[in-house]
């Protein structure tokens, strides 16, 4: 797919084998080919949309539509795999999931971004949900407007023209809209997952960044299911346990942990 010379392509299997570097890597290292040759090529096999560099209509901190190759974007894929395989207690699929974060306030909406593009780009459609509602992110991440939101459906004002599509196929978001002092009340007895539900028949997925604040544990109530991401020798222990204890006291499948450095 790069349309490589045969002797091009013997020179790149022996810088390979001494460098042990990808194929794509090493042929733009020796000037072969550009960076967007290599990632146009992997979209071509791979058959996933990524897109160039300098495209701005995402932040270039969701790496995972730029470059597959990046540690981050194969860390999402990795938590894509957990995610897609789950199962509920019923025995049917995981079709919403609530990443909920310890220490990682920065952290936490770029993964939870990064799997949004790793699961869109496996042709699956992918709802991403900003229920962070007090500390919006990804409407800046993905470029997109936050006039209206997750804050104007949960308080009754509007239900329709709420979800936008991103610049990834297969993926749209529902933001935040304005920040409301009410967020607790907007978030409490199940109202996310009961909104959300709506939306689950639409998309074959739908994540939920909830933060890292007190009302976090309160909007993944009634979501399927769980992932907690907390930061390397900072969260205590402690902190982890009780977190636990919550989700499992209401229901909760915790699909497992993730440590951000």
């Amino acid at each position: 797919m790069l349309n490589l010379t045969q002797a091009q392509q013997e020179a790149v299997v022996q810088r390979q084998a001494e460098t042990g570097h990808l194929f794509g890597e090493t042929a733009v290292e020796l000037g072969f080919v550009s960076n967007n040759q290599v990632r146009r090529a992997l979209e071509q096999q791979q058959g996933f949309s990524v897109l160039s560099d300098g495209d701005d209509r995402i932040d270039p901190l969701v790496v995972t539509a730029f470059d597959p190759d990046d540690i981050l974007a194969r860390t999402a894929r990795n938590l894509r795999g957990t995610v897609t395989s789950a199962i509920r207690r019923d025995g049917k699929p995981v079709r919403s999931v609530a990443l909920i974060g310890r220490d990682t306030e920065a952290e936490l909406p770029i993964l939870v971004a990064n799997l949004a593009v790793a699961c869109a780009q496996t042709g699956l459609p992918t709802l991403l949900v900003d229920a962070d509602l007090n500390h919006p992110h990804h409407h800046a991440l993905f470029r997109v407007p936050n006039r209206a939101g997750l804050a104007t459906f949960l308080a009754g004002n509007e239900q329709s023209g709420l979800v936008q599509p991103a610049a990834i196929d297969s993926l749209s978001l529902l933001t935040t809209g304005p920040v409301v002092r009410n967020a607790s009340e907007l978030l409490d007895r199940q109202r996310l997952a009961n909104a959300i539900e709506l939306f689950v028949e639409d998309f074959g997925l739908v994540l939920v960044d909830v933060g890292c604040e007190a009302t976090a544990v309160a909007a993944t109530m009634g979501l399927d299911a769980a992932i907690i991401v907390m930061r390397r020798d900072v969260t205590y222990t402690h902190d982890l346990r009780l977190l636990l204890g919550q989700l499992e006291t209401n229901g909760q499948t915790v699909l497992g942990t993730v440590l951000v450095d």
